[in-house]
């Protein structure tokens, strides 16, 4: 899959960096949540680990080899997406980066979703960003890029993705995914990239049935257990990332926003049946309930079940 188009700019600017010799050893790579920070970072990796001197990759060096075939030995990934980074994960990692490469001159190391890194791998990091070994690269992706210590940010150099319109969204998911239609899930998301992943997890029936579930619910055509069925401790923020986005949407569309039409008799049912004011307040406890689920052994269908009664 060639780069996205609103990635593009970005990453010439640091292949320039590379060129000049102006490149820093550690980039911070930040955007909105979806919108390509790790496809990004992973085309810098293999511009760095190119044994050219030019500014792109190869393509056609042991190195470049290597890393099309994602056996690298000296391209390191630590991945915080499904959960914290601990400690011990950046020691064994900086431990085998400050050894000599196996092949060609460059190490990089790709942290994704750093936001992850409990205090003592954010530390440890830390540590490794002020003491960088030669010829070592340490690549960070975040969406959340406020919840990273200072004192790592003001050590990397800031790369912005921006956040591409919808259009733009639209044509390149019609160029590299025009069977599973999914711009039928823009009221859910226009992040490209979350759209590719749920595709990818087979998550996107969940999300597509979600509204008309809901508007049955809200027409007493359904009940509270039809609607959760299926439900588990594995898929809950998935239910609550939806139920969240149908309200949010509503509230928008109640402030004059367009609606998706997939949500528009939702959106006549929640304001017939609750009106807007409790449209704020189940949004915000739905939200609320995200978190205290992360953080607690909280039973997902009673409570989800408690949520929807309100409805």
């Amino acid at each position: 899959m060639s780069i996205a188009p609103w990635l593009q700019h970005s990453l010439l600017q640091v292949q320039q960096l590379k060129v000049s010799g102006g490149l820093s050893h550690a980039l911070l790579i930040t955007g909105a949540d979806g919108v390509g920070q790790e496809s990004l970072a992973f085309e810098m990796a293999k511009d760095l680990m190119c044994e050219s001197e030019q500014a792109s990759a190869c393509g056609q060096c042991h190195s470049c080899q290597l890393m099309a075939a994602d056996t690298h030995p000296d391209f390191r990934v630590l991945d915080g997406e499904s959960g914290t980074i601990k400690v011990d994960q950046i020691r064994n990692l900086v431990q085998k980066i400050t050894q000599k490469p196996q092949v060609g001159q460059t190490k990089v190391v790709l942290i994704s979703h750093a936001q992850s890194m409990n205090i003592n791998a954010a530390n440890a990091v830390l540590k490794a960003l002020e003491e960088p070994s030669d010829r070592t690269f340490f690549l960070l992706t975040s969406s959340q890029s406020s919840r990273l210590l200072p004192t790592i940010r003001s050590r990397c150099l800031l790369v912005s993705v921006p956040t591409p319109n919808v259009e733009q969204v639209d044509a390149w998911l019609a160029e590299h995914n025009q069977e599973a239609n999914l711009s039928r899930l823009f009221w859910l998301t226009t992040q490209p990239f979350r759209l590719l992943s749920i595709e990818k997890n087979q998550k996107a029936e969940l999300f597509l049935s979600l509204p008309e579930k809901v508007n049955q619910f809200l027409q007493q055509e359904m009940t509270v257990a039809e609607l959760l069925k299926g439900l588990d401790s594995q898929n809950i923020e998935d239910y609550c990332n939806g139920l969240a986005a149908i309200l949010h949407q509503s509230l928008c569309h109640s402030a004059g926003a367009p609606i998706h039409p997939a949500l528009e008799a939702v959106y006549a049912n929640l304001i017939r049946r609750i009106g807007i004011r409790a449209l704020m307040d189940r949004y915000q406890a739905i939200q609320n309930l995200k978190l205290a689920l992360q953080k607690t052994n909280l039973n997902p269908i009673m409570q989800l079940t408690n949520e929807l009664n309100q409805w």
